[in-house]
């Protein structure tokens, strides 16, 4: 088969965000359905790109204009590229059902517009072949993210975005300057060529260049320090995108933070790179373990251990091994799962109860039953207790962390996952042993999510092996950088 209806992929989302203002005068309605039919539209084609990778093993590579790189943009959909874009399409259509009920503001075409234009924009950080088309589409998403941190109008919203704007800023300008700087060394922006020139660059120059590009992306991979944003915006933002900033929007910067990486290995300053990251995972994880200690609102603690997460995931990258990437991509696929059903449900009783402070969980057990479970859950599998989904990633990460010798960031974040049992069976009893309170009716498509959610967590922690496998072919993706160059149809011009 074909594979450049891929491409659909972006031009989906781009195209039917111009469309959106035409639906203003049908109402708010015929746009939450639009945004639903759109998101199914993308699911459908994602699943494809999935299937046929997948069944194929080869990557599918889209050239803009019949253009081989490095002169004409290439998208490359590898196996990671096909996973995580159909977990992109998957929650945002998930979120654009949740939108019907929780999206009351106006304006709602706005709304819908920057929502395709976050799906995009992730979208295409995961899979664009060349490094400034990288920045491109990583400045779709952040100036979406912006824009939908504040939609709600409130104060808190409009600091929170303030916030992102201002540390956004400062990332893109990072990244910007590491990719001049590579650019100036190589003379090209292609991912694969970037790769095979690699091992010709000044190693000073490359550090820099990397170390510029780590703290670029560190913004919306949410890696301290540069991750101060994070938990105003998860907490102040629209619920189903709350849901989506965990889900995927981190995930797009982490992917991009750990294919640059990879790419550069053959370059002489590539370990002391990989340490300065390993150091910044290990921090990020035990600074958001302890925040979210001390959180009396069930989002913003929440969003802490999203933070958490996200830290374990950017340390499995930085060991630099095949074990802890295939760990890492794991995890990011396990996490992506857990947060989207944690933040719906949370989303869905904060909207019904009238806020996410801990006094409004007391008896949700028996006032809301579906959402009670759905949260116990999510905060079981996040500790990672056995026989839910993320223990056989969290496992994998502190394998693969103590095979390479890094005893102490091994102990380090086990002590933070002892932080983070404390503050989640906390909030199981406030849910299941606190409070009374008369059965309150329940979303039934809500409902139905959550529960298609919590299967999934349950399914992978009893069977993990079908995931893992698809994990291990994404990671050999990132790692395997030879094949990554041999895949890609270079014309052998440049530098």
């Amino acid at each position: 088969m074909n594979g450049q209806y891929a491409a659909l992929l972006i031009a989906v989302p781009l195209i039917s965000a111009f469309f959106v203002p035409l639906l203003k005068g049908a109402g708010k309605n015929a746009i939450k359905y639009f945004l639903i039919a759109v998101t199914a539209l993308q699911t459908g084609i994602a699943a494809l790109v999935f299937q046929q990778v997948y069944t194929t093993g080869q990557p599918i590579i889209v050239m803009a204009g019949g253009w081989k790189p490095p002169v004409g943009i290439n998208l490359y959909f590898g196996h990671f590229a096909a996973l995580f874009v159909l977990i992109v399409a998957v929650v945002s259509f998930l979120m654009a059902i949740f939108s019907l009920e929780s999206i009351k503001v106006e304006p709602i075409d706005k709304y819908a517009m920057l929502f395709l234009l976050l799906m995009l924009g992730a979208t295409g950080m995961i899979a664009t072949g060349d490094i400034f088309n990288l920045f491109v589409f990583m400045e779709i998403t952040a100036i979406s993210a912006y824009a939908l941190t504040a939609y709600n109008k409130t104060g808190e919203a409009a600091e929170a975005s303030m916030k992102y704007i201002v540390l956004g800023g400062i990332g893109s300008s990072f990244f910007l300057i590491g990719v001049a700087l590579i650019y100036g060394s190589l003379g090209t922006l292609n991912m694969a060529q970037i790769a095979q020139l690699a091992a010709t660059m000044n190693p000073t120059v490359a550090q820099v260049g990397l170390a510029l590009i780590i703290f670029g992306l560190a913004v919306e991979a949410e890696i301290f320090p540069l991750n101060a944003w994070a938990p105003d915006a998860y907490q102040a933002a629209p619920h189903p995108i709350t849901a989506m900033f965990s889900a995927f929007v981190v995930k797009a910067g982490l992917y991009a933070m750990a294919r640059i990486i990879y790419l550069m290995q053959d370059v002489g300053s590539w370990g002391s790179v990989l340490k300065l990251l390993v150091v910044l995972a290990t921090l990020t994880v035990i600074v958001a373990e302890l925040a979210a200690l001390r959180q009396r609102d069930v989002k913003r603690m929440i969003a802490y251990s999203s933070i958490a997460q996200i830290g374990l995931i950017a340390l499995a990258f930085a060991l630099g091994t095949q074990s802890g990437v295939d760990a890492g991509v794991f995890h990011m696929v396990n996490h992506a799962i857990v947060k989207a059903m944690l933040f719906l449900a949370v989303g869905y009783v904060a909207m019904t109860l009238g806020g996410a402070e801990i006094e409004n969980f007391k008896g949700l057990g028996r006032r809301m039953p579906l959402m009670a479970f759905a949260i116990s859950v999510g905060a079981i599998a996040t500790v990672g207790i056995p026989l839910f989904n993320i223990f056989w990633s969290k496992v994998r990460i502190i394998l693969a962390t103590l095979q390479v010798g890094y005893t102490w960031a091994a102990v380090l974040v086990l002590a933070a996952s002892v932080v983070e049992a404390v503050y989640y069976f906390r909030l199981l009893h406030v849910i299941w042993f606190e409070g009374d309170g008369e059965k309150i009716n329940e979303n039934l498509a809500i409902g139905l999510m959550v529960l298609f959610l919590a299967a999934l967590v349950v399914v992978i922690g009893i069977y993990p092996d079908y995931v893992w496998s698809l994990a291990q072919k994404a990671g050999n993706d990132i790692f395997n950088v030879a094949s990554y160059i041999k895949n890609v149809p270079l014309m052998g011009v440049g530098a």
